[in-house]
Order: structure tokens, then sequence, then C-alpha cells
């Protein structure tokens, strides 16, 4: 008797649930073997892919942040330039100084005065006040045109105790008046370095 003849016999309903059953365990197998480790995978990727964007959009943030910086960068030597440019180091205050002395002979002023008196260090450090005692002898025009140039000039000037005498008739004829200031002009502070001396060794005998 042949296998088909032996599974002919079988009845119809035994041979149904026979096959229902065979299809359960290959479902079973498929849902175990194949399934299950495609769906594992799958969320093992999605969670990569997840963390890749985050990682993405983090790049994204510091470079966008790097960029504002870098614009940062720019504005703040801009502005480091400009304050180099109005506290001139101390090589250069002399020069400065003998700017202020050709202001003031260029307003037609007399200048009786010129007298630098002490520096005085900032709280900061960052820089000195270098404060100037000036008397100048001219007439109102000439003063006022003076004042104007100062503030034109490049560098940070302040003119203050400005205390004027009475006018009094020049030997021109013309009316002038005796200017008693301070011109407080600045200087970038510069860090001394101090050279230490080392002494030698006494060799121990």
């Amino acid at each position: 008797m042949g296998f088909v003849d032996k599974i002919q016999k079988i009845p119809v309903k035994t041979r149904l649930y026979g096959f229902i059953g065979f299809l359960c365990v290959l479902g079973g197998l498929f849902i175990y073997f194949i399934y299950i480790p495609m769906i594992s995978d799958i969320r093992k990727n999605e969670k990569v892919l997840s963390e890749t964007e985050a990682t993405i959009r983090g790049n994204d943030e510091r470079i966008k942040k790097l960029a504002e910086l870098e614009q940062d960068v720019v504005t703040l030597n801009a502005k480091l330039k400009l304050l180099s440019e109005q506290l001139p180091q101390e090589t250069e205050v002399s020069t400065l100084l003998g700017e202020l002395q050709g202001l003031v002979n260029k307003s037609g002023l007399t200048l009786k005065l010129w007298k630098p008196e002490k520096r005085r260090t900032h709280s900061s450090g960052l820089y000195e006040e270098i404060p100037i005692s000036v008397d100048l002898i001219g007439g109102y025009h000439n003063v006022g045109v003076f004042f104007d140039s100062i503030g034109k000039v490049k560098r940070i000037v302040n003119i203050s105790n400005i205390k004027m005498g009475l006018p009094k008739l020049g030997s021109d004829g013309a009316m002038e008046i005796t200017i008693n200031c301070t011109a407080m002009t600045f200087a970038a502070a510069e860090n001394k370095v101090e050279t230490v001396q080392k002494t030698p060794a006494k060799k121990t005998q």
C-alpha cells in the first residue's frame, strides 16, 4: 500500500486538523526564526536612525553656534581695534601729546602752561589716565575752535575742570580770556615682564 493510499484512509477531519497543525507549526517557525529577528533588527535600525538624526540636529546647532561665535569674534576684534586706536600704547603717547599741542597752535591760542601730571592707573588695570594741566590765552572763538578740534581727535581726550578768567583787552585790541583746564588722555597699560636672575648654585664640596 502506497503512502498516498495510507493518507486517503485517514479521515478527512483528521487530515484537516493535521494540515492546520502543520500550518501552525510552519507559522510558528516563521515567526520565531524570521519575523521576530526581523522586527528586532527593524527596531534596532530605527533606534540607530533616531540617534543619528539627533546627532545631526546637534551638529547643526553646533555649526549654527560656531557661525555666531565666529561673527562675535569678528565684532570683538573690530571693537578691540577701535579701542586700540583710541587708547594708544606707551610709545604713541608722546605723539598724541604733540598732536594736542599742534591743535592749540592751529586754534590761534597762546599756550602758557602745558604740564603733564602724575599718571594714574585705572582700577581695572587696563589703562592709565594721563592728566595734563593746560593754561591758554585767546579769544572766545579760538577757545571754541580748540575744544571742537579736540572732539575730532581719533584718540580719547577729555577736557575737564575748565576755569575761565575775566576777559581782558589784548595787545591787538581784541578781547582775550585765560583758560585753565585739564586735558585727560589715556594709554593702554602694558604688562611689564620682570626678568628674574638666577643665582648659580654653590658647589658642594
